[in-house]
């Protein structure tokens, strides 16, 4: 049978931490976010409309905010 190592979930909730940015006049708050494609959900608000993003990148993210989300 032999070592199995434990499943680690790829997914990540964010909403708990209220990270958020803003980035040319928009609040860019992130939702959650996929370990192994490195994408992040995200809830964008723009004036009084708010998308949500199922597929934004993690490299487009300012350095601060990497930063916060390395260890995870």
């Amino acid at each position: 049978m032999g070592f199995k190592p434990r499943h680690r979930n790829p997914f990540v909730q964010l909403r708990a931490r209220n990270i958020s940015y803003e980035e040319g006049g928009r609040m860019i708050t992130l939702l959650s976010m996929n370990r192994d494609t490195m994408d992040l959900e995200v809830s964008i608000k723009e004036k009084d409309e708010t998308k949500i993003i199922t597929d934004f990148p993690f490299a487009h993210l300012p350095k601060k905010i990497k930063k916060e989300l390395n260890p995870l």
